[in-house]
């Protein structure tokens, strides 16, 4: 093979990968809105940090609410074939992580999704609004 064939191969891998990353964070945000999560974005992360792809955020009214859009998020990943490397489900906690690798969702109360305002802290990043 050479060099040119060898950046081609290379260049068709990170596309595939970024592909999927893109496909697991759109998983990942349509699960949250089904499950009537609001306010969901998907924040492309690629060109700013080297530990994720993309962040998902998305509201809940109540603790209770988000604790089951979490659990529908991790439900329609593993469906997808992508299991949580790790996830921070707690009793009375107004915000949830879960650590996809390549996506980290984040499921906030409206109060500490205010409070912490992670999409403007992102702000340079591209954010895709998704449909509710």
């Amino acid at each position: 093979m050479n060099r040119d064939e060898s950046a081609m191969r290379r260049s068709s891998v990170e596309t595939e990968g970024e592909a999927l990353s893109h496909e697991m964070a759109a998983t990942a945000a349509r699960a949250a809105s089904e499950m009537f999560a609001r306010d969901v974005t998907i924040v492309d992360l690629r060109d700013l940090v080297s530990y994720t792809d993309y962040f998902v955020i998305a509201s809940a009214e109540t603790e209770r609410q988000t604790r089951r859009v979490a659990e529908e998020v991790i439900e329609k990943m593993i469906e997808a074939g992508h299991r949580p490397r790790t996830k921070r489900i707690e009793e009375g906690t107004a915000w949830i992580s879960l650590d996809f690798l390549d996506v980290v969702v984040h499921v906030l109360t409206d109060e500490a999704r205010d409070y912490y305002r992670l999409e403007s802290f992102w702000r340079s990043a591209p954010q895709e609004h998704w449909p509710e």
